[in-house]
């Protein structure tokens, strides 16, 4: 066992009041935790806003990374430290956390898309810097539960690349993001007499997590001020705007569809808004808050209001007979929870994951969407029967199964190496 500290070094959407972003974390340190009950595991993050609520509640050390606080800022501009007349101290700092970590962990989530990019701008741009600094450094590096692409860019496939190579443990969460990884890879090694990397596949990362149960789910809504709840059957509603990852039209088929559906169903089911994201800029709220107000006559709908715990999110996801999510964690949370879901598959991550589950014929593509589409789906998700819920919690359980996988391959393929065979997992998975 290791007798000095162990620094994990986390790197990803960190700091944007995400819940899908932030679960992958807490599944991540509880799991290496497991493994190595007895070391002095330490936790630190590269956010883009360090923050009080998640350094307490989550117990990790925040530190402000190389992005910008606002887009207006970051407007026109490369990272923080790499513009002209930059306080070099920015750069100084993260070279500092590299150097000082026993791994750097990039991920979880779709971090490897190219919908931003530039020079020294986006998603792929800060990774590859990541990845280049650890290298330098001497660090391993860990690509940890990542959805890859959609990559349309010439520079946002080169640097993925490079950042493959660079890994000392890939692991993506669906079949398309190892064959793009593959793909970019082309069969070759870095350098002759070099092995090639290995892309491992596992199940999303946040399935790792359980509900907390129905009295948590109580607490959540009596702090929110919403008890006693409907006499209706709860349908939850994990929105986000499609506008830009998609379109306007896309959108606002969504926004139709969805008042549509609630207006069909207002006498079989009440509907319960949860926010996957409270960021300023992208926030669940406001849309939720937009429909709500748009809800026909005679349809009951409420919108949780407060930011909340990830495991508090799957409590309440467990409280409804049924999901609609537009967010794949609203999807992930919601099958944790053993609650049946349908889904609008966006990006290729949504499409993985209703595959892992088993659940493909509970997918609709933002074109397909339309009032009847969504009253049929979710119609189809409320009256699951018995066994089809049980069919749904048999295989979250044999996912959950192998995320272990993750806090293994870290310390074995990652910590190990940099410590020099110091590290020894005590649980087996």
């Amino acid at each position: 066992m290791p007798r000095r500290p162990v620094t994990i070094l986390c790197a990803g959407a960190y700091g944007i009041r995400n819940a899908g972003d932030d679960l992958p974390l807490l599944c991540l340190m509880e799991s290496m935790r497991t493994f190595l009950p007895t070391a002095d595991l330490r936790f630190r993050v590269l956010s883009r806003h360090p923050d009080p609520w998640e350094e307490e509640r989550y117990g990790v050390a925040m530190v402000k990374n190389l992005e910008y606080d606002t887009a207006e800022e970051a407007r026109g501009r490369k990272f923080l430290g790499f513009n002209e007349g930059d306080d070099p101290a920015h750069l100084e700092r993260i070279k500092r956390e590299i150097a000082a970590c026993n791994l750097l962990v990039l991920g979880a989530g779709n971090a490897l898309i190219d919908i931003t990019i530039g020079d020294m701008r986006g998603p792929i741009p800060l990774m590859a810097l990541y990845g280049s600094l650890a290298s330098q450094a001497r660090k391993p590096v860990m690509l940890y539960g990542m959805s890859v692409g959609p990559l349309r860019t010439p520079l946002g496939r080169h640097l993925t690349e490079g950042l493959l190579r660079t890994a000392a443990v890939i692991t993506v969460r669906d079949l398309d993001s190892a064959r793009l990884c593959r793909s970019l890879l082309g069969g070759r090694p870095s350098k002759p007499g070099d092995r090639m990397p290995y892309i491992h596949v596992l199940p999303d990362a946040t399935l790792g997590a359980e509900s907390p149960g129905p009295l948590r789910a109580r607490e959540v809504f009596a702090q929110e001020g919403m008890l006693p709840l409907p006499d209706r059957p709860l349908i939850a509603l994990g929105l986000r705007d499609l506008a830009r990852p998609v379109s306007q039209e896309a959108q606002r088929r969504l926004e139709d569809g969805i008042l549509g559906m609630m207006a069909a169903m207002k006498h079989e089911a009440a509907f319960l808004f949860i926010p996957q994201s409270t960021y300023v800029t992208d926030d669940d709220r406001i849309l939720a808050r937009r429909l709500a107000a748009a809800a026909p006559a005679g349809v009951q709908c409420r919108v949780i209001e407060q930011r909340h715990h990830p495991l508090d999110l799957i409590a309440l996801y467990g409280a409804a007979r049924a999901t609609l999510a537009v967010r794949l964690h609203a999807a992930v949370f919601s099958a944790i929870a053993g609650t049946p879901f349908g889904a609008i598959s966006y990006l290729p991550k949504v499409t993985g994951f209703l595959e892992q589950a088993g659940c493909t014929e509970a997918g609709l593509g933002p074109w397909d969407v339309t009032p009847d589409s969504l009253t049929s789906l979710m119609r189809g998700r409320l009256e699951a029967t018995a066994e089809e819920r049980f069919d749904l919690g048999e295989r979250v359980r044999e996912l959950r199964k192998r995320t272990p996988l993750y806090a293994l391959l870290a310390l074995t393929k990652g910590v190990r190496a940099n410590l020099g065979g110091d590290v020894e997992p005590e649980a087996e998975t």
